[in-house]
């Protein structure tokens, strides 16, 4: 195992989840109609699962003898306030596609590690699943609002 590449390998993972769009959904103060509670219900599920990867990467680097790096929040979400849920979603579904796209990448680069590939293999099949939940969202025709 090269330790410093693995280690930095999470650390990119951590710093994406941490900067997640979901997250930041509920840290702002994004418009729930009701033409969009179902979108509210899944982006929180998103949201709450971020934590947990998040944790859970960060509890791995320490196991493999590192430090979690400083993370940041993501500043280009700031437009997000006083918006209809349902119209962030394209943005949200594009956001996790990109995290997607981060683990599979990210797998690759860590065979060495199985507790690693193990972990991260569980998180891209989690997040997948939340993807076709959103796209089924988007697929979903809207009823009127009356």
């Amino acid at each position: 195992m090269n330790a410093p590449s693995v280690l930095s390998v999470l650390n990119e993972l951590l710093t994406r989840e941490s900067q997640s769009l979901a997250p930041r959904l509920f840290e702002s103060t994004v418009f729930v109609s009701r033409l969009s509670v179902a979108d509210h219900l899944a982006a929180q599920r998103i949201a709450e699962a971020n934590a947990r990867h998040g944790s859970a990467l960060a509890g791995l680097i320490t196991d493999l003898g590192g430090v979690p790096g400083p993370r940041t929040g993501n500043v280009l979400t700031a437009d997000l306030h006083f918006q209809e849920l349902h119209y962030v979603l394209p943005r949200l579904i594009a956001n996790h596609e990109a995290l997607i796209a981060s683990y599979r990448l990210a797998a690759q680069r860590v065979t060495g590690e199985p507790t690693a590939v193990k972990l991260l293999a569980e998180i891209l099949s989690q997040h997948e699943h939340e993807l076709a939940d959103l796209r089924g969202l988007m697929d979903k025709p809207k009823a009127k609002a009356s």
